[in-house]
């Protein structure tokens, strides 16, 4: 339940309240790249929907960016009054955008920002906050040492933040000569690894890297977390999917209210064409000590289940 402050309102002001969050039922249109995978997300968004007194619409592209094209047009003609996408394909997905906007809809777009258009709203984490959290955390088990950085194969301006995190908090060290940045030629000798994704720290583990190494990965996949179980993974950036649904539908429902104030901390975005506004959430470092209480909690797994893969 997203209330930022309780306040006590009179009838007046309740009049002038009453179009934002707690006006008549509305209609949002959710259009996911696939459902599969994203059962606690959409779980945390049909809660937050009933919350903000919105009525959802799901469509489900099953990775198909023309398949979303089309649901679109279909949310729209079933009068969805905001829209929120998570996109097949980013860049292929500004003409949803424009589409909704056509029929006076507006967007809010989730976890990945559509370029190139002008969409409303983005909703995401923060992938400088996560470099730095995830940085931070690893100084704490390794102060000095050879640290590899490993990144997307193809880098895209999240992937680009979060080594702006890592660098942000390892620069000093680096300048002081107790960091060494090695190459992945030389990822065998790394004395702690930070990596962008968990599915690199696995890939890394299988070719050999020392089970004592400390690691850092981003994800919350079941792999990951057996590895993070069993010692042979330090810790994960975690993306709580409840965050990421209470800001979206919040601010979904306000819009299709037609409201024009927030309660939220916007930041711009260049986006290649405009600047959108976004909502930029901080994740959690996960590692042994917590992954029951986040992870695994939001998901329902149990650590025997998991130990078993």
């Amino acid at each position: 339940m997203r209330f930022r402050n309780i306040i006590f309102l009179t009838p007046a002001l309740l009049c002038l309240c009453a179009w934002g969050h707690w006006g008549p039922r509305v209609k949002v249109g959710l259009s996911l790249d696939r459902s599969q995978g994203r059962e606690t997300l959409l779980h945390q968004f049909r809660e937050e929907m009933d919350e903000n007194k919105a009525d959802l619409v799901l469509k489900d592209a099953n990775g198909d960016a023309a398949r979303q094209d089309s649901q679109v047009q279909e949310m729209i003609k079933e009068g969805v009054q905001a829209l929120v996408v998570l996109p097949c394909d980013p860049h292929k997905a500004k003409s949803l955008v424009l589409s909704a906007h056509q029929a006076g809809i507006k967007v809010v777009s989730l976890e990945s920002l559509i370029p190139d258009c002008d969409l409303d709203y983005f909703v995401g984490f923060d992938p400088v906050k996560a470099g730095e959290l995830q940085a931070q955390a690893m100084l704490h088990r390794v102060p000095n040492g050879r640290f590899l950085l490993l990144a997307e194969a193809s880098p895209n301006p999240f992937s680009k933040g979060l080594r702006e995190g890592q660098l942000g908090v390892l620069q000093p060290l680096i300048d002081k000569g107790d960091i060494k940045i090695i190459t992945s030629k030389e990822a065998l000798k790394a004395d702690a690894v930070l990596a962008s994704d968990n599915e690199a720290v696995g890939s890394l583990s299988r070719k050999g890297l020392p089970d004592k190494v400390p690691t850092a990965g981003q994800g919350d996949d079941q792999v990951s977390c057996g590895r993070i179980l069993t010692g042979t993974q330090t810790l994960t950036i975690y993306h709580p999917p409840k965050k990421l649904a209470e800001e979206a539908v919040y601010l979904a429902a306000k819009l299709a209210r037609k409201a024009h104030e927030f309660d939220c901390q916007f930041v711009e975005m260049e986006n290649g064409k405009a600047k959108t506004q976004a909502v930029l959430l901080t994740p959690l470092v996960v590692d042994a000590k917590n992954l029951e209480a986040t992870i695994l909690h939001d998901k329902g797994w149990k650590k025997e289940d998991l130990l078993k893969k």
